[in-house]
Order: structure tokens, then sequence, then C-alpha cells
């Protein structure tokens, strides 16, 4: 809404749209409240004063890109399957695919971290010196991926089905999520003016990943006990997802940044979950550096993860189209402990080590009824 704007007239706040980029639309809540030194700070006559940024109120907001395009993804993939002995067959499997236009958000009105800049009480100014933060979704982001797959099948006198996958894979953007807080990651870029620079491993980006599963159906004997029973599996196996080492305390106007430098490869040989990663290769950028941190975005692994689940399922046939099938089920039948991401601030004493860790065995008994 190029040259005018839009007021809407509320028991306190007023709504506006008004032009100070070219990123539109976005709205402004403010409310304000009664100033007795400045009684025509606020009237009907004239409702935005520019000494409405001495009345207060809030002047954060959001928008979105004016020509904003659709997002896209285009994916490609090529399988080959053969078999290579009587029920076995092996199948090689290339996936890939690359999104265009993919939205982020970041802050246009970014703080100027120039010391040239600098007024005198300290504070750096913004390019729209009446607002705070100026949340704007963009189209400027892209994302690949990469995967390779092998998968083996085999079958045994009927009775026992046997499946395994391993998948190698890699996954890049610039940014996983529209917008928000993401705990162990960054939902808003680090340098708005450098959206580029956001460019790594994606927040759900697994390596290597396997998985297997059977299902057996013995044939022990037509004997009312022993018949129809059946017993099945899945194990799966992959590496952990990625982090982002940040800081947890920070003052922009001090020159410090809100993530660290990364003078070292950041991993430990033998990580434990008192620490994890090496917390020495991601120093505090230093008082009054004005610049950002080097270290980047998602460059750390987090614990992989190990499951076992198992069931066991006996089917009792009352005619031909009716049973009543008995199943007990395990989850992570060995009860390995699979663990959460560490936490990844590093200027806290707890950097580095993880204190949650994912569900632990569970068993479950069901009754089915088929009709």
């Amino acid at each position: 809404m190029r040259g005018g704007y839009g007021i809407f007239y509320g028991s306190s706040s007023l709504y506006r749209m008004d032009e100070y980029t070219d990123t539109y639309p976005f709205s402004i809540d403010e409310s304000y409240n009664a100033v007795s030194t400045i009684p025509l700070a606020l009237t009907l006559s004239d409702p935005f004063p520019v000494v409405r940024r001495n009345v207060g109120g809030v002047t954060s907001t959001n928008g979105q890109d004016s020509n904003i395009q659709s997002q896209y993804l285009q994916s490609w993939n090529l399988t080959l399957e053969h078999e290579f002995a009587k029920d076995s067959v092996v199948e090689i499997a290339y996936a890939g695919s690359k999104g265009t236009h993919l939205q982020r958000r970041y802050d246009l009105n970014q703080q100027i971290r120039d010391l040239d800049y600098r007024a005198a009480n300290g504070a750096f100014p913004r390019p729209y010196p009446i607002f705070s933060t100026i949340n704007i979704i963009g189209d400027g982001s892209n994302s690949s991926y990469h995967s390779g797959l092998a998968t083996v099948r085999r079958r045994f006198n009927r009775q026992l089905f046997l499946r395994a996958t391993y998948t190698f894979a890699k996954s890049i953007d610039e940014s996983s999520n529209t917008g928000g807080t993401v705990q162990y990651n960054f939902g808003n870029a680090q340098d708005a003016k450098n959206l580029k620079g956001e460019r790594g491993r994606s927040d759900f980006d697994i390596g290597h990943s396997f998985a297997a599963s059977f299902i057996w159906s013995p044939k022990f004997s037509k004997h009312l006990i022993l018949r129809d029973w059946q017993v099945a599996g899945t194990t799966t196996m992959y590496t952990g997802s990625p982090l982002t080492p940040r800081i947890a305390n920070f003052n922009f106007a001090n020159g410090e940044a809100s993530r660290p430098d990364r003078i070292a490869k950041g991993t430990r040989p033998e990580p434990t979950i008192d620490q994890w990663f090496d917390r020495r290769a991601f120093p505090v950028v230093p008082v009054n550096s004005f610049r950002f941190g080097s270290g980047g975005r998602n460059v750390l692994d987090g614990p992989g993860t190990f499951n076992l689940n198992t069931g066991v399922s006996r089917r009792f046939r009352f005619e031909d189209q009716r049973a009543l099938q008995f199943r007990l089920e395990s989850f992570n039948l060995p009860n390995h402990p699979n663990f959460n991401l560490p936490e990844n601030r590093v200027d806290i004493i707890s950097g580095g080590t993880i204190s949650r860790a994912k569900n632990n065995r569970t068993m479950q008994v069901a009754l089915r009824f088929e009709f």
C-alpha cells in the first residue's frame, strides 16, 4: 500500500500500514498512555506525530517482500533392482531434490554495527529508527538434497522375510523453517545482510541411517496352540541431527555477537554426556569487536539413535473372514539410552552437556478383532 496508510481505532490501540520500505503489508499494534507533560502528543487530528517515539508503545512489526515468488521443489531419482538369487533382491537407488524461493524470516531493521554510527549514549541506529525489529518473510532461500540407498530383501521358505536398507544422505539449506525460535539452531539469521552466510546442514539432516525388519511366521504344528503365531521386529540406527553453537549472554552494544568464533573442529574423540563437544573450540567474540562470530550454522553432530522394536502376535480364527488377534509389543526392547541434543550455549557452565534422553523401553498388549 504505497503512499498511504490505514488506521483502525480501538479503545487503546492504533493499527497502521505506512510506507517505510518496499516490503508490505505490515502492521503495528501500538498502545499509548496519557502523558500529562505533553497533552497534545496524541490527538485525533494528528494520530501519528513525530513525538510519538517519546510517548512509548510497541514498535516491532512483521511483513513480507512485496514481490514474493512462489516456492517450488524439483526432484529426481534413479533406481536399479536385480534378483541375484532365488527370492533375493538387491536395490540401488539415488534421489535428489532442489528447493527454490523458499521462505525464511530475517530482521530488516537490524542495528548498524559500525562505530562511525554509534550514538553518544552507546546505542547503534537502525535503518528505520521509529521501529525496533521488523521481521520480514523473504523468498530468497534455497535447498539441496542428495541421497544414496542400498536395500536387500530376502524370503526364506515362505516363513521368514528379511529387509535391510542403508542410506547415506546430505541436506543443505539456508533456513530449515520460515521463522521463529529453534532451541538448538537459529530461526533468524545472525547477519540479516548476509543471508547466504546461513547456508549449512539442514536442521533435520541425517547423514547415515540403517533400517532392518523381519517377519517370521513359523509352521511348528497344526495344533491349536502352536499355529498362527507371528514374530516381527524392526531395527533403526541413524547418526545424530546437527546443532549450532551459540552464546547465551551477549550485548550487541558492546560489540559482542550471538554466535561464537570457531577456532577448531570442536568434536571430541570419545564424547560423553558430560562433555559432548569441546567448548574451547568456540570462544566468545571479544568485547568491542563489533563483528559477527565465525561459527557456522549446524556445524556439530548430536548423539545418534538405536532402536529395536519387536512384537509377538497370535491370530485366532473363528470363520473365514473373522479373527481375533492378540499382540504383545515392545519398543526399545534392550532399553538402550538414546540421548537428546546437548546444551549448545557455549558460555554457560552446562554448555556441551546432555541432560535429557528419549523414551526408554515401553511394552503394550493389544487385542484386535478382524471382520
